[in-house]
């Protein structure tokens, strides 16, 4: 039988979630995705545009293939994933296009961000080739690292300079 704190916790992570999504479907960043997950990466990888003038918009139809954002400056079509420390798997879903550029994000058990990736989609493919792996990669925390496709062909933020940033 479940003991009472258990069931407090429960209900309360439960309101929690729920509370989230009723200010997230008003919300023109946080709305859309089914996946609240994904609805938070999409909300760092959004401030992170922005800060670098973009113009950032999420996409509102999120049956879309491949894309989350659109940037008008440049114009671009961008993917985001993002991998907390619940997932003891080290890796989330496909990245498919189409996208010109891709984010991905990393947060530790502390909800801290500790890694965020852009590549442009040449970029993307150009590593992709040159690490031999498949057009359509699971997303995992192992292309953060120092030899893989984010430090290699495009751009990688670390905890100190995404502090700065102040994204979440």
């Amino acid at each position: 039988m479940m003991n009472e704190t258990r069931k407090k916790y429960c209900k309360e992570y439960l309101d929690a979630r729920k509370n989230f999504r009723d200010y997230a479907d008003k919300d023109d960043v946080l709305k859309g995705n089914d996946n609240i997950v994904g609805r938070i990466g999409e909300a760092i990888a959004h401030s992170f545009l922005e800060q670098q003038g973009r113009n950032p918009e999420v996409n509102e139809n999120q049956t879309e293939p491949g894309f989350d954002i659109t940037c008008e400056n440049p114009n671009e079509q961008i993917s985001v994933k993002l991998i907390t420390s619940e997932n003891k798997g080290g890796s989330t879903s496909k990245i498919r296009k189409p996208f010109n550029a891709f984010i991905g994000i990393e947060i530790d058990e502390n909800n801290e961000i500790i890694y965020l990736g852009y590549i442009s989609e040449n970029d993307f493919d150009k590593g992709l080739q040159k690490l031999r792996r498949v057009p359509e990669p699971i997303f995992s925390r192992t292309m953060f690292n120092k030899v893989n496709l984010f430090n290699r062909f495009g751009d990688l933020y670390e905890k100190p300079a995404l502090d700065k940033m102040n994204l979440i």
